[in-house]
């Protein structure tokens, strides 16, 4: 068999669409879900239907957010997990005790 005779493999191009995250509204599945557990709870604490404005800047720092990088929110967890706890100064090893 000479290069002639071999098929050139297939090559598919990646679509961004394909591997964006689920969003509502704009902004990532499991922010909007935060988003709505935050503003239920400040609302259920003071019994004010005012209190669920406190949507509209949440929703727009997320939007933000996500307009430079479409997984920020999942970066930043990965980042809050994987960096050295806080009290390494103190205890001079990874200690997770406050």
């Amino acid at each position: 068999m000479d290069a002639t005779e071999l098929e050139k493999p297939l090559v598919i191009p990646l679509v961004k669409a394909l591997t964006r995250a689920p969003t509502i509204v704009g902004v990532p599945y499991m922010y909007f879900m935060f988003e709505m557990v935050a503003t239920s709870v400040i609302f259920l604490a003071t019994h004010n239907l005012v209190n669920l404005l406190w949507m509209i800047p949440l929703h727009l720092f997320g939007y933000v957010m996500t307009l430079k990088d479409d997984r920020i929110f999942e970066i930043l967890f990965v980042k809050s997990s994987k960096c050295p706890p806080r009290s390494r100064s103190f205890w001079n090893c990874d200690s997770y005790k406050v």
